[in-house]
């Protein structure tokens, strides 16, 4: 999935939580629609700055 070509975003929305912790979770998640038809959810780790693809059981 690395750097394929999005033709449509379908939703975006932020996670914080654990804020109150050592390991604070701050998430930025991105339904996206890859020019192949492929529905994707990829997320910023925005504590360390990488791209993830969020991957399903």
């Amino acid at each position: 999935m690395n750097r394929q070509p999005v033709a449509l975003l379908r939703e975006e929305w932020r996670v914080v939580d654990r804020w109150w912790t050592e390991e604070p979770v701050a998430r930025r998640y991105f339904e996206v629609v890859l020019q192949s038809g492929e529905n994707v959810v990829v997320f910023r780790n925005e504590t360390r700055g990488c791209w993830f693809t969020q991957r399903g059981a």
